[in-house]
C-alpha cells in the first residue's frame, strides 16, 4: 500500500499549476472603456422569483479592474498560466508582484465562479 501513495505524491509534484491552460466558460462579455464587462442574465426559475420578490433587474454586469481585464484578454485557450504571468509582468512590471500568487488566486476565483475552466497543457500529457 505504501507504493501507490508514493506514486500519488510524485504525480502531484509533477502536476504544475503553471502548466495548465485556462479556457473561458462565461460567453457573455464585452470590452467597454478598455475594461472587460461580464454580462449576466438572471433567467433561471429561482432567479425570476427572486427578481420579482426584491425587484431585481433581469440582467447585471461585473466590471473587471485593469489587471483582471488583461488576464481575461490573455485567456485564449492556448496560453498557459505561466505564459499569462509572463505577459502580465511585461505589461505591469513590479505593480503585479508577487506575480504568480496573485494570478493563481485570481484564476482560482474565476474557476470557482464557473467563468473559466482549466485543461492540462499538451506538455503535461506527454510526460
Amino acid at each position: 500500500m505504501a507504493k501507490p501513495m508514493s506514486i500519488l505524491r510524485q504525480k502531484k509534484r509533477e502536476d504544475n499549476y503553471l502548466c495548465y491552460i485556462p479556457r473561458r466558460q462565461h460567453k457573455q462579455w464585452e470590452i467597454r472603456d478598455g475594461k472587460v464587462l461580464l454580462l449576466f442574465e438572471h433567467d433561471k426559475l429561482i432567479e425570476k422569483f427572486a427578481r420579482w420578490l426584491v425587484k431585481k433587474p433581469y440582467s447585471s454586469d461585473l466590471e473587471l479592474d485593469e489587471i483582471g481585464s488583461q488576464v481575461w484578454s490573455y485567456i485564449d485557450d492556448r496560453s498557459t498560466v505561466f505564459e499569462i504571468g509572463q505577459k502580465l509582468q511585461t505589461d505591469f512590471g513590479a505593480e503585479f508582484d508577487p506575480r504568480y500568487q496573485r494570478l493563481i488566486s485570481y484564476l482560482n476565483y474565476l474557476n470557482k465562479k464557473g467563468w473559466i475552466l482549466f485543461r492540462r497543457s499538451p506538455q503535461m500529457e506527454e510526460g
